[in-house]
This record gives C-alpha cells, sequence and structure tokens, in this order.
C-alpha cells in the first residue's frame, strides 16, 4: 500500500463522530491521514472533538458542500451523522466525487438503499459502511474457514444479542427508540442498531463471506418493546435465504446483564463460533479448535481497508452494495411483525442502576438460549408473552411503507 497520507474529512463530530474523530486522530499519528476538515453545525457542544481537529489544522465548515467544495483534493470523506442524514449526505457526497466511509447502518428502508447503491455504481465512488466487526481477525478467519469448507455445507445461522441497557441509552439522543423522527424513517431497535453488526454479519456468515449470496426470501419475525419507546427492544428472527440457508437472530436490550454477542454457524460436517470479543471456536470431526485473536483497532481497520481499495483494488470488508441483504432482512422483521408488540408489565421490572434505571424481562437470556438451542421463534417456545406472526415473502420487494 502506498504510504502517503490520505486526505480525510469527517461530516459530524458529536454522537458517534466523537469515535471516528479518535480513530482518524491514531491514524493521523501513525502517518496514515491527514485531517484537512470537518463540517459540524453545533460546534460548542462538542468542544473536545473539535479541539483535536484544530490542533490537527484541520478546518472548520458548518455547511459540509462548501468543504467538499474548498477540498477537492480530499481522499475519503467519514460521514457520522443522524440516520436519516445518511442518504442524502452519502450520495451528495459521491456525487461530488469523493469515496466514503458511512456509520451504520446505510439506510434502514431498501428503497433508499438502492438508490445510494446506483449512486456508488454510477460515479464508481466506494462506500465503506461502517460494520466495524467485518474487520476483526476472528470474523476473517471464520470466512476463510466456511470458504474453504471445513464444517462442508452451512445450514443454519444463529445470532445472540443478550445486553443491558438503562432508559439513559434512550435519553441520549431524541431519534432515540424511535420509528420516524422529524418525519424520517429511523426504525431505532435491535435490529437497526445495537445489534446491527450482529445482523449483518449473520447474513455475511449464511453467505460464505458474501451476504449477497445470502439475500432473503422470507423472514418471520416477533418484535417487541419493554421500554416506553416506538421501536423493539427484544426481538427473535428466522430468515430464509436463496441458497436456503436458516439464519435466526435473537436480541434484547433488556437483559440483567450484557454478555457478549455470538454466531453460531451449523454446517453439514461440524461448526464455526464466532464472538464479539475476536474469538472463535471450530467443531469437527478431528475434535475441537479454539482461536483467540484478541483485541484489535477495528475502526482503524476499516479505515486503512478502504484506503487500500481506493490505492489497490483491495476488496472492501463492508461495501454498501453487499448490505442489501442487511436492510432487506431488517424491513421484512417489521413486515412480519406488524408492529412492536408490548410485554406484559407483570413480565417486566425496573431496577436502580446509577443515576437511572433499566427495565428487565423476566428470564429473557434463558428465554433466548433455550429458543436458540431449540431453533424456535419466542412464541414456537410457548414464551407466554410472545405473539405469533406468519412469514413475510420479500419476492420483488421494494419499498417499505411502513408506520406512515
Amino acid at each position: 500500500m502506498n504510504r502517503t497520507k490520505a486526505k480525510v474529512a469527517l461530516i459530524g463530530i458529536g454522537g458517534f463522530g466523537k469515535v471516528h474523530t479518535k480513530t482518524i486522530m491514531q491514524l493521523a499519528e501513525q502517518g496514515v491521514l491527514e485531517c484537512v476538515a470537518y463540517a459540524e453545525t453545533n460546534r460548542e457542544a462538542n468542544a473536545e472533538s473539535a479541539a483535536m481537529w484544530d490542533t490537527a489544522g484541520a478546518s472548520h465548515y458548518h455547511d459540509y458542500e462548501q468543504m467538499l467544495q474548498n477540498h477537492p483534493d480530499i481522499d475519503l470523506v467519514a460521514i457520522a451523522t443522524p440516520i436519516p442524514l445518511h442518504k442524502p449526505m452519502s450520495i451528495r457526497v459521491m456525487e461530488q466525487g469523493f469515496h466514503v466511509i458511512l456509520e451504520k447502518p446505510p439506510a434502514v428502508t431498501i428503497q433508499d438503499h438502492e438508490e445510494m447503491a446506483a449512486v456508488a455504481q454510477r460515479t464508481g465512488r466506494l462506500c465503506q459502511v461502517n460494520f466495524q466487526n467485518t474487520s476483526g481477525q476472528a470474523f476473517r478467519s471464520s470466512l476463510q474457514k466456511l470458504q474453504e469448507g471445513v464444517i462442508g455445507t452451512v445450514k443454519r445461522v444463529t445470532g445472540i444479542g443478550v445486553w443491558k441497557r438503562t432508559q439513559a441509552y434512550y435519553d441520549r439522543t431524541p431519534w432515540a427508540g424511535k420509528l420516524i423522527h422529524n418525519g424520517q424513517y429511523v426504525l431505532d431497535g435491535t435490529l437497526f442498531n445495537p445489534f446491527s453488526h450482529l445482523l449483518n454479519n449473520c447474513l455475511i456468515a449464511a453467505g460464505c463471506g458474501d451476504a449477497r449470496l445470502a439475500e432473503p426470501v422470507s423472514v418471520q419475525a416477533e418484535l417487541y418493546r419493554a421500554n416506553g419507546i416506538e421501536g423493539e427492544d427484544t426481538a427473535s428472527v428466522r430468515i430464509r435465504t436463496v441458497q436456503d440457508v436458516e439464519v435466526l437472530l435473537y436480541t434484547t436490550l433488556c437483559a440483567d446483564q450484557t454478555v457478549s454477542p455470538y454466531i453460531e454457524i451449523e454446517g453439514s460436517e461440524g461448526s464455526i463460533c464466532w464472538y464479539s470479543n475476536n474469538t472463535m471456536t471450530i467443531r469437527t470431526s478431528e475434535g475441537e479448535e479454539r482461536v483467540d485473536c484478541g483485541p484489535e483497532p477495528l475502526m482503524n481497520k476499516m479505515y486503512i481497508n478502504l484506503l487500500e481499495a481506493i490505492r489497490e483494488g483491495a476488496p472492501l470488508y463492508s461495501p454498501l452494495e453487499a448490505c442489501r441483504s442487511f436492510v432487506l432482512a431488517a424491513n421484512g422483521a417489521f413486515e412480519s411483525s406488524r408492529e412492536m408488540h408490548r410485554v406484559p408489565e407483570t413480565y417486566v421490572t425496573v431496577e436502580p442502576s446509577g443515576e437511572t434505571t433499566g427495565k428487565v424481562i423476566g428470564s429473557v437470556k434463558q428465554i433466548i438460549m433455550s429458543s436458540a438451542r431449540a431453533g424456535k421463534l419466542f412464541s414456537e417456545s410457548e414464551v407466554e408473552w410472545a405473539v405469533r406472526t406468519e412469514p413475510f415473502a420479500l419476492n420483488n420487494y421494494g419499498s417499505f411503507r411502513m408506520f406512515r
């Protein structure tokens, strides 16, 4: 890779933009990036991040389009703005001739994703979606093992996401937990936000490294909410892919403790279990092998991968077009569930957590684990508060229009 510094600009330094800022500064210290400019409409509220950019000699702009116009030599633009801005900003940036690293999710409706992908194809610009868990060595190694046929033909992929989130999580931003905010879709819940990495990685694994080979043909989903939000905080989902792989996903933000998310990949001749702490376990007839890749700077790797793609044509870890299956599956989950089913208060407790509180669904971790082992949705496991739903076919599905 050519080690000449790449020129970078960032749109949005608040929220997760703070993490992008730190990542960019680390890469700048390593001589990989040059901090050219940043766009932020509320600079005063993000003084710490602004100070880092100012110290690095970057120019500040309120208007990101003015920034692009004044710096035509930028190599890549990072976009870390609220979800509804992902589509218009990424399209505008690519149309202006710049490569993009875009915070996840890329879009929350299939029609928006298709429009964005069409622009990327037309302009020839690269768009890396920041699903940073795709860059970890354990996950990359898992995909290599799948491609080598170590566990035979993939039959089922199961993702488990069990976290504890308090009311402070939902109070952090006006759009948290909303389906629509200021007239724009956000669909903020486990599928499109905290466990979007998990769903995306499940589909990549189902496609043995390429989520485009795991396009969903039907989705059956049960989406629930224990918190006073619009979106889901708990879910069980079954996806059937075009290659007849079953993908199961179980998520909750209402557990009494947080567990490291993981994915079980079952094949005809064994299994691979990938953990988000960058470890994996391979089980075949020859025995069991555990691989611990240790801590890695995952976001740094996403930026470097994009630079290698720009300069050398290396494949992106998370190209925009490959995220189509993720958006399609999540849209199908909403279509199948039809509503966010309320978990009755009888099954929910409110627990103090520092200066805030959190909702906990009784035995939700055990419910998820037992359902996953049986390959069943919550209602099929006869969970008392669960609501049965019907599979939703995605043949010729091209537009999400719910909740309007």
